[in-house]
């Protein structure tokens, strides 16, 4: 590399300077900043040589720009140009001005005037270009008092009487031109649109130069107080304003360049309640009300209309207060002697149930409940199961849905201050789960389960009232009183009336009592046997439904039975009776003829029962026995050895039976007992006498 290369470069980047890389390109600034199509424009940056210019003035291209240096373009603004950014392009690099070249027509042009306040009569000086064709100068449109040119550059001119606040305008041959900025005129409140609020409240104020107001002032706690970014100019005459936190009443103050202006009157600020502490409480406790303007004079604090006591001495945002006697819920009010507010939500107070209405019925019924505080009431219940839905119709009124399966109990509201419950009660629907025992006599005691019975009035056995011993809830004792019927158990209480799915039978005391005889007895075998069997009602009630069983020894076959009332099942053994109702004192027969089969003791058993509770049920069984023997018959036989003896034989089971004889047939002559020695043999009982006699009778005596 050469030494004149080395040089050319240092040189490059020492004129580039200030860290700028020769071939960036940047504009700095230019001159003039305004001008019309055709005016000459110097350009000043950086990286303008070497290479093709562009320049551009809001898009459209200046034609032939000049680089004069690496540091100076000179353009002409091009025709179709408007106000815009210059921009400028040398090669491949670029840049754009920060601010707009203003392009301005033929006309005049003002780039500044003074003064920029004043009044009627005050003379205004114009600076500017192009004045040679001005006609005539304006104030906010009125047409000055007097115009004079005194150069292309310069104009005087007059403000004329009634002058507002605004822009001012030349007019000429070639075009008007109207100031950005105004001029500006002392503002003037004459209205002030409500008259009074609080925090936060939109304030419409009327008058006359309000543009270019920057303040708005009201009377604060600590003097006056800016209220920044808290107004807005709705027109010259017109100015929308908030009232700032910490404002007191007082005169609204409006601040613009060419002085102030005070409301004609005070804006009254009324006080504002923010919050309170706590949110609930009895009577007598304290509440700390929170907010703005509560130390005008001396406040009133009420609690849902009732006037309160005031706790200490009341500030600015804060007085404290005491729940007064007879305060209900609902809003706290302040009132100063500024205004009053009512707070958003209400203080709440512990709620109370007077009465409700109806005070039974079904699932879904809407109950009406009548009290104190219930605007706060968070939930109600029945006996402590939540209801079915509430509505709060009013402080004193809510209505409440019956939930399912309810059970009978005090009605419940709650708050977040407390739970009360009703004094009175509310009663389900009763329900019969059950009764023990099922039956019994008159002056039995009757337990009956369920539901729902508290309050219960009336138990009823088949409609016939009964005793009520003692109850609850869940469980009746009734004592069965006369008259009383068999039939279901019914039970009213205030929530209706329950007929048991059960009938409870009432019993009547019948003795009944059952005996048997046989005939003949002792009873020969095979021959027949009758056994007649007697049932009789002792009373003192008639006995229904009675029936009678009889067991026949099992060594019997059974030949006719019959009975005067009644039926009888005879296909089996035991024989089974049904007799129907026997009436007190009635008596029923049954006969059964059997014939024995096998010798010996044999047992019939018998019993008889009814639906009827039986006193004494000793008697209701019985059972007769009866002796089955051998056919009395006597044999008697010759016997050759020893000679001369003969042997009477007869059945040795006859055991009840005497051998009697006698020498002759006379009524005369009584039969005597033989005292021969008896011999059993096998079924044989026999004695042996000599035969001596002409004639000798023998016989079988019972």
């Amino acid at each position: 590399m050469s030494v004149w290369f080395r040089f050319f470069c240092a040189l490059v980047v020492a004129v580039a300077g200030g860290g700028q890389v020769m071939g960036q390109v940047s504009i700095s600034s230019f001159d003039p900043v305004f001008g019309p199509v055709g005016k000459t424009v110097n350009i000043y940056g950086t990286g303008f040589s070497p290479g093709t210019v562009t320049v551009k003035f809001n898009g459209i291209a200046a034609q032939s720009p000049q680089a004069t240096s690496a540091s100076q373009i000179v353009a002409t603004v091009p025709t179709g140009a408007t106000t815009g950014r210059i921009s400028v392009q040398v090669g491949s690099s670029s840049a754009t001005s920060t601010t707009n070249f203003v392009v301005i027509g033929p006309g005049p042009y003002v780039t500044d005037f003074s003064p920029v306040t004043g009044a009627d009569g005050t003379t205004v000086f114009l600076d500017g270009v192009q004045f040679t064709s001005a006609r005539w100068g304006y104030f906010a449109g009125q047409p000055a008092a007097s115009f004079f040119r005194s150069s292309d550059s310069l104009i005087s001119m007059v403000a004329p009487a009634g002058v507002v606040s605004g822009p001012l305008t030349i007019t000429s041959s070639l075009g008007n031109y109207t100031t950005i900025s105004n001029f500006d005129v002392p503002p003037t409140i004459s209205g002030m649109a409500p008259p009074a609020g609080r925090v936060g409240t939109n304030v419409l104020l009327t008058g006359a130069n309000f543009l270019d107001t920057f303040a708005v002032w009201f009377t604060g706690t600590n003097g006056p107080i800016t209220v920044p970014a808290s107004f807005i100019v709705l027109s010259n005459s017109g100015l929308k304003v908030a009232v700032p936190a910490g404002a007191v009443t007082g005169m609204v103050t409006v601040d613009a360049p060419a002085g102030s202006a005070n409301s004609p009157g005070n804006f009254v600020v009324q006080p504002t309640i923010y919050g309170f502490s706590p949110g609930f409480g009895p009577v007598g406790s304290s509440v700390t009300i929170t907010g703005a303007n509560f130390n005008v004079g001396t406040p009133v604090v009420r609690f849902n209309g009732t006037a309160a006591s005031l706790s200490g001495s009341p500030s600015f945002g804060q007085v404290t207060a005491l729940v007064p006697s007879g305060a209900t819920t609902g809003p706290i009010s302040v009132t100063t002697s500024d205004g009053s507010d009512t707070s958003v939500n209400n203080f709440l107070l512990p709620a109370s149930i007077t009465s409700f209405t109806p005070t039974n019925g079904a699932a879904g019924t809407w109950i009406r409940v009548n009290g104190q505080n219930f605007l706060g009431v968070t939930a109600v219940s029945f006996n402590g199961q939540a209801a079915a839905n509430f509505v709060i119709t009013n402080n004193t009124v809510l209505g409440a849905q019956v939930p399912a399966g309810v059970i009978t109990g005090p009605l419940s509201v709650s708050t977040p201050i407390n739970a009360t419950n009703s004094t009175g009660l509310f009663y389900g629907a009763p329900l019969i789960i059950g009764f023990n025992p099922t039956h019994g006599t008159v002056s039995s005691s009757v337990t009956i389960t369920g539901t729902n019975f508290l309050g219960v009035t009336a138990v009823r056995f088949n409609g016939v009232t009964g005793g009520i011993t003692s109850s609850n809830n869940g469980q009746i004792v009734a004592t069965v009183l006369a008259g009383a019927q068999s039939g279901p158990i019914t039970v009213v209480t205030p929530g209706g009336t329950v007929v048991s799915a059960g009938t409870f039978v009432v019993d009547s005391p019948s003795d009944l009592a059952i005996s048997g005889t046989p005939a003949p007895n002792p009873v020969t075998i095979g021959s027949n046997l009758v056994y007649t069997i007697v049932i009789v009602n002792n009373g003192p009630n008639s006995a229904p439904n009675v029936s009678v069983t009889n067991t026949l020894p099992g060594s019997v076959t059974l030949k006719a039975a019959t009975i005067n009332q009644g039926t009888l099942a005879t296909n089996g053994n035991p024989i089974l009776g049904t007799l129907g109702t026997m009436n007190n004192g009635a008596a029923v027969t049954m006969t059964l003829t059997v014939i024995p089969n096998e010798l010996g003791i044999i047992t019939d058993t018998m019993s008889v029962g009814s639906d009827a509770l039986d006193p004494t049920p000793v008697n209701n069984t019985a059972s007769t026995s009866a002796l089955v023997q051998s056919p009395a018959l006597l044999s008697i036989q010759t016997l050759t050895n020893p000679p001369n003896q003969i042997k009477i034989l007869w059945p040795a089971d006859l055991t009840n039976y005497a051998l009697q004889a006698k020498n002759s047939l006379l009524t005369n002559l009584f039969w005597s007992n033989v005292t021969s020695t008896t011999t059993i043999s096998g079924n044989q009982r026999s004695v042996t006498e000599g035969n001596t006699n002409l004639l000798r009778f023998y016989r079988l005596k019972r």
